[in-house]
């Protein structure tokens, strides 16, 4: 019989045993094309869109078998003449070497510039690229241009309002540099 202070040390053991990806920071720049859209926003409505963040070593599994790696950095969309919608990213997801498609999702918070109908859109708001099952040789986030190239299997944006709605559309165009 296994004694529960042995349980929480294989448990414990488990979380802590991911390898953290090296700090790194990286800038995207993305073209979204609206698919859901919101308000005045409409679909096949092209918008630019920007990230820039920073990865700071802290890594750990999460249920699914993916990987959580914090980081601190903004993401915005919009024509850059003021209508911009942003947030802080908070984590990277990732998934590698699995029997569904690998991912990378860039995920931010705390949206702002954005409402309508009585609807605050506050996120969160996702960037997630998807590439075949095992094109990603490691849970950690790409660090080169090729790497994210390889994410082509679906390219999603999505931005949430409380569950009750959200802006969403395809990647076209992602080019991306890291150090």
């Amino acid at each position: 019989m296994i004694r529960a202070s042995t349980a929480f040390f294989l448990c414990f053991s488990e979380i802590s045993m991911v390898a953290p990806a090296a700090a790194q920071s990286c800038t995207l720049n993305f073209t979204i094309e609206v698919t859901q859209g919101v308000g005045t926003i409409r679909p096949g409505t092209h918008l630019p869109g920007f990230a820039e963040f920073t990865t700071d070593g802290r890594s750990f599994r999460q249920e699914g078998g993916s990987t959580s790696h914090l980081a601190t950095g903004t993401m915005t969309i919009g024509d850059g003449t003021g209508g911009e919608i942003g947030g802080e990213i908070w984590t990277l997801i990732t998934t590698s070497r699995s029997n569904a498609a690998d991912l990378v999702g860039v995920y931010a918070h705390r949206i702002e510039g954005l409402s309508y109908g009585g609807l605050e859109y506050e996120g969160p708001m996702a960037l997630t690229l998807y590439g075949s099952p095992g094109s990603r040789p490691e849970a950690v986030p790409p660090t080169t241009q090729a790497g994210w190239d390889g994410l082509d299997l679906r390219r999603a944006f999505m931005l949430h309002a409380h569950g009750a709605d959200m802006l969403a559309g395809d990647v076209l165009g992602l080019t991306v540099e890291c150090s």
